[in-house]
């Protein structure tokens, strides 16, 4: 059987983890939202679609990111 203190490095490491990721998404949906608007002003719509796209993705591991992270918490 596993004791607790066991498990709660491994929580701690995988909080670390989500929270770097989450970092480099933040940065990369921030990215891409510059783009987004870039190619919004120079009239390029497909290329702003793409961008648009990527940052929803982003942002979506963003949260994803999140949730694990709270729950990691909660958890501990």
């Amino acid at each position: 059987m596993i004791s607790d203190e066991a498990t709660v490095p491994g929580r701690e490491e995988t909080i670390a983890r989500a929270r770097a990721s989450r970092a480099e998404q933040a940065t990369a949906a921030a990215l891409y939202a510059n783009r987004v608007e870039r190619a919004r002003v120079a009239a390029r719509y497909r290329a702003a679609a793409r961008w648009a796209d990527e940052y929803r993705r982003s942002a979506a591991r963003c949260r994803q990111l999140g949730e694990i992270i709270r729950s990691e918490r909660e958890a501990v």
